[in-house]
């Protein structure tokens, strides 16, 4: 649904406050964001954090209270931060930002012994809805080939889940989800995870995790003869990622192991590679590798 636009004004009436210069005005400190996620209910929460300097205040009179729209509406103290306030506003329907500001009032005793009714704002603020934004992951870790879901509102078919600035394979569900694979990256560490595509940059989505997942291989010993070939089966637990995987195989007897490179195509589980025997040298080893995964270890000899 668009929303057109529009301001909700308010008169702002003068105010005549009487201070000594011996004290200080309180401090307000806006806790509002300034875009904030439109919700279907369009209550939102105001809050300030405010600091009454005044040295004569008598803190049980005080009071602070929200102005939007022309409505002065009390704000509550937070039970655990007295300095919190807090209120819930609806807005109107049809409108996408409002303007406001708040207002204490207190009384204050003086020199004399007299006491004195005081009142001060804060400058104007706003804020403004946003129609798209990402709520949250479907799961904040996961190996690499999984498929993730990402919610949120105002999606389309054109974003692009980046996982430490590599993109991800994204599929497009609807404007309130997208899915995408974990790419292959080194497991163990978590990620930063962004929605790009959006006319106003990458969104931050939080960190992902990426687990350590098993890679089989099979079988886990070899004896070749020199010249003859033999099979090694290499299997993961979910599809390849667009890309496909790399598997790296390293040897400390590379005169007598010939093969080529393997690799798991895109959206495959296995891939079996032949391995020809070559210069007969005895006993050594296959240490395989490839990120995310758990390496594993092939016995090898050739006769």
């Amino acid at each position: 649904m668009k929303y057109i636009s529009k301001l909700i004004v308010f008169s702002c009436l003068s105010v005549n406050l009487w201070f000594f210069t011996s004290c200080q005005q309180p401090n307000f400190i806006n806790l509002t964001s300034k875009n904030v996620s439109q919700n279907p209910s369009g209550i939102y929460t105001l809050q300030t954090e405010i600091s009454v300097q005044d040295r004569g205040v008598k803190i049980d009179t005080l009071k602070v209270f929200v102005v939007v729209g022309g409505e002065k509406i009390p704000m509550t103290q937070d039970d655990l931060n007295p300095e919190l306030w807090s209120c819930d506003y609806k807005l109107p329907t049809g409108f996408d930002e409002a303007t406001y500001y708040f207002e204490a009032n207190y009384a204050s005793s003086l020199d004399n012994g007299n006491v004195a009714n005081r009142m001060v704002t804060s400058d104007l603020q706003v804020f403004r809805l946003e129609n798209r934004y990402v709520g949250n992951l479907g799961s904040y870790r996961g190996p690499v080939g999984a498929e993730i879901a990402v919610q949120g509102r105002g999606l389309t078919k054109y974003d692009i889940i980046t996982v430490s600035d590599q993109n991800a394979s994204t599929k497009y569900l609807s404007e309130n989800e997208l899915r995408f694979v974990v790419p292959a990256l080194p497991s163990g560490l978590d990620y930063p995870v962004k929605l790009s595509g959006g006319a106003h940059g990458a969104l931050n989505i939080g960190n992902f995790r990426i687990d350590e997942s098993r890679l089989e291989v099979s079988p886990n010993s070899l004896e070749i003869q020199s010249g003859d070939t033999a099979t090694l089966l290499f299997k993961i637990d979910y599809a390849a990622p667009p890309g496909g995987l790399a598997i790296d195989v390293k040897t400390n007897i590379p005169n007598s192991v010939i093969m080529p490179e393997a690799f798991i195509n895109e959206g495959d589980m296995t891939v079996s590679i032949p391995i020809r025997g070559g210069v007969a040298l005895g006993e050594g080893k296959l240490v395989i590798t490839a990120p995310g995964f758990e390496g594993a270890e092939v016995s090898i000899k050739v006769f």
